[in-house]
């Protein structure tokens, strides 16, 4: 079977975000100086970067006890006057593959213009772009970036890299630990269910696909869809875990691929699992430790617990499934569609 460019982005992206741990730790004290002022932190973004910022924005809360927030650039374009006065003394946090997207560009003017004097913090993949000259600290994860088109190494770390900044203001040591034991223990686990998954990518298997999370897991869940959606060229949906009972559980059955992103609370998880396989879907479940006798398949994390590296790995089974499911489908997951690496306006 021919590997294509992005096989190896994601089934080797470990060694990306381990380059980028240690780039982010290396720059700790440039970045606790830079947010030494107290102030709201707002992530600002478009595409698979706002949905990573869904996520990481509530763990930087979490860890920072600071406001914090996630706004698409899309709606602060189309709709600037909705955040007139909402900010206290703001900095906005601004990741982006290219830093070459348009809408963007434009929201951080609009946001500036807003906010005179305010600050803006930059992660991006692309060297020499725009946003890094519009940024008061600009960092750079190169070795992140893909050669396909659609982000999958390139979400994992921007994903990391906040996560990480949140770690580092809040002075989570055991978090960078957890990273660490995570990294270490995954060229083993994408290896081993990387078959398994090769297995479930199967259209006569998978007809249609579902996402479940919640809370600081919820921007990734939602991003493990759109990445179905884009390498596959195929129709995914996302849900809250407990919503998708209100409603569309209607649409599960035989061959509904139901994936659930744990680590909330194992008793609801396991309720809506047992609800959901009533239906005939098959249930896939991420979170550490052992198996569950409530899923058709759990893939391990490993034994560390924070919700974020469970997130990171239910990202890794999306992506990788994503890959086989394109291949599966007759399709090219290096370059599906009409998609583009970034939009310019």
């Amino acid at each position: 079977m021919t590997k294509y460019l992005s096989h190896g982005e994601i089934h080797t992206q470990y060694i990306a975000l381990e380059k980028t741990l240690d780039y982010m730790l290396n720059n700790a004290s440039k970045i606790q100086e830079f947010f030494a002022d107290d102030g709201d932190i707002v992530m600002l973004a478009c595409g698979s970067s706002y949905w990573m910022s869904l996520s990481a924005h509530k763990t930087i809360k979490v860890k920072t006890d600071r406001r914090a927030y996630a706004l698409k650039a899309g709606d602060v374009v189309l709709c600037p006057e909705e955040y007139t006065g909402m900010f206290n003394n703001p900095v906005f946090l601004c990741p982006s593959r290219s830093g070459l997207t348009g809408e963007l560009l434009d929201a951080v003017d609009i946001m500036l213009s807003l906010y005179p004097g305010a600050k803006v913090f930059s992660i991006t993949e692309y060297e020499n772009n725009k946003l890094a000259v519009k940024s008061d600290l600009a960092l750079s994860i190169p070795w992140a970036n893909e050669e396909s088109v659609c982000q999958t190494r390139s979400f994992s770390c921007l994903y990391l890299a906040f996560t990480t900044l949140g770690a580092i203001l809040g002075n989570d040591d055991a978090f960078i630990c957890d990273l660490r034991t995570y990294l270490k223990s995954a060229p083993d686990l994408y290896r081993e269910q990387e078959v398994k998954i090769r297995d479930i990518a199967d259209p006569t298997k998978a007809t249609s696909l579902v996402t479940l999370g919640g809370g600081l897991q919820y921007g990734v869940v939602v991003e493990g869809a759109y990445i179905v959606i884009e390498v596959a060229e195929f129709l995914a949906n996302y849900y809250q875990l407990l919503e998708y009972r209100h409603g569309p559980i209607v649409t599960a059955g035989k061959g509904t691929a139901v994936f659930i992103c744990a680590g909330m609370s194992s008793m609801h998880e396991a309720k809506m699992a047992k609800e959901i396989k009533d239906t005939g879907a098959n249930v896939y479940v991420i979170k550490p430790g052992e198996a569950v006798s409530f899923a058709d398949h759990t893939f391990s994390c490993g034994d560390v617990t924070d919700k974020e590296i469970i997130a990171l790995h239910f990202i890794f089974v999306l992506q990788s499934f994503a890959y086989y499911f394109a291949i599966a489908r007759g399709k090219n997951p290096d370059n599906p569609g009409n998609l583009v690496p970034f939009i310019v306006y």
